[in-house]
């Protein structure tokens, strides 16, 4: 074991940092992080509740954020406004899928995420949201969906119940997102 490696100790539901050792934890979920990333918390310039574990989507993998800076890592506009392709793709990360049949919307989890987040044993706290827009035009918003993100890896999926009339119809709409994973698809089931 080398002397700059540090364990970051963290609660499974929220990724709150419960401590640092150098030793990996018997009783707490926790990561491998370098020295110099922790070195400011143990020397108390920085404090601990700033920081948590959080997926990193694009590195498939656990890491440790500080929640005051947020890192666009190359992001570009179109990672902010991003419209979900509607093509029929196999294993893709997410899946938006609009199930008229059922008179709902499914937030779907792709097989590959799933076991990866699995793997990582986090839950991820967060909320995803997907606009309902008209076709190809992020200014023009039918609807907001809204999930938690826990929800879905617990069960590999969410479902939203339709409650606006041209989510039964053929309407010409598309679905954006602020990207957060690798891809991304829309599907749709008109009656």
């Amino acid at each position: 074991m080398s002397s700059d490696v540090m364990y970051v100790q963290f609660e499974q539901e929220t990724g709150e940092i419960v401590g640092i050792s150098p030793r990996p934890s018997a009783n707490h979920h926790d990561i491998e992080v370098e020295l110099e990333e922790v070195v400011a918390i143990l020397e108390g310039r920085e404090r601990k509740k700033n920081y948590r574990v959080e997926y990193e989507p694009r590195k498939k993998k656990l890491a440790l954020v500080n929640q005051h800076e947020k890192q666009f890592d190359g992001a570009s506009v179109r990672d902010f406004i991003y419209e979900l392709p509607e093509v029929e793709q196999d294993d893709v990360d997410i899946c938006v899928y609009q199930d008229t049949a059922n008179s709902c919307w499914k937030i779907l989890l792709g097989n590959s995420l799933q076991k990866n987040l699995k793997k990582q044993g986090l839950r991820l706290n967060k909320q995803l949201s997907f606009s309902v827009t008209a076709k190809h035009d992020p200014n023009i918003l039918y609807k907001t969906l809204f999930v938690d993100f826990s929800q879905i890896v617990r069960d590999n999926y969410a479902v939203i119940p339709f409650d606006m009339e041209f989510e039964e119809k053929n309407s010409d709409i598309s679905v954006f997102t602020a990207k957060m994973f690798d891809s991304y698809s829309f599907r749709r089931d008109i009656k």
